[in-house]
């Protein structure tokens, strides 16, 4: 039986990869000594390491607010130093409510900033996520716990929180507070789209104490008990 036909104006399928390994070999070089690839919607070079105030003034703040009632369509629930109590804990200290339903977590609403503040976070429905996509290390794609002034759109400290699309009970992670003085603060769980970031949660909570330094100017928040001698 003879062989069928080749379509007209198609080399056979040998010649094309021997094209297309010639022109890998050609642009391999280019590649090698390419330092600042695109990455995500445009940005050239490395991404801002995190927690740092490059990295915060590339975070668009054109927000859409889409808070909505629990149990409609879904339920986000975010959680504030969620194991402090070590009794109620249960003997597992940090990992009490990771995995675990709301019977297991705690939640206060007044916390003392320090290097780090546990979170914990609950979503019954799928988390947006940029994970294995082009756009997975651009900090504007992804859904993130952020933590905000009341009143203020900038970004103080944020987590990622789209490991795992359709999670089980409560997780848990560590947000930067060193940034964190006296006052009221947000926390929003954002997520992070090509239209901008939307805001579908927010849960307020108060620092007691700053762990920043006091402005020029500034008085410092009184110290409770005895002074030193």
């Amino acid at each position: 039986r003879a062989p069928a036909a080749m379509p007209r104006g198609r080399p056979p399928p040998a010649r094309r990869v021997h094209g297309l390994l010639a022109l890998w070999a050609a642009l391999a070089p280019a590649a090698a000594g390419q330092t600042a690839p695109t990455v995500g919607w445009g940005i050239v070079g490395e991404v801002p390491r995190g927690d740092s105030e490059e990295y915060f003034s590339s975070l668009r703040t054109d927000y859409k607010i889409r808070l909505q009632p629990d149990y409609v369509r879904y339920t986000i629930d975010l959680l504030v130093d969620p194991c402090r109590d070590s009794v109620r804990a249960g003997g597992k200290g940090d990992m009490c409510c990771n995995g675990a339903n709301i019977a297991g977590c705690q939640h206060y609403s007044t916390v003392a900033a320090g290097p780090d503040l546990q979170l914990a976070y609950f979503s019954n429905a799928h988390v947006p996520s940029c994970v294995d996509t082009p756009f997975e290390n651009d900090p504007n794609c992804g859904t993130f716990i952020e933590v905000h002034r009341v009143g203020d759109r900038r970004v103080i400290a944020d987590v990622k929180v789209d490991e795992e699309v359709f999670a089980s009970g409560y997780r848990t992670k560590r947000v930067a507070t060193h940034n964190l003085c006296v006052g009221d603060h947000e926390l929003w769980w954002v997520v992070r789209t090509p239209s901008g970031p939307y805001v579908l949660k927010s849960r307020r909570f108060f620092v007691r104490s700053p762990s920043c330094a006091v402005p020029d100017g500034g008085v410092p928040v009184p110290q409770s008990g005895l002074p030193e001698a």
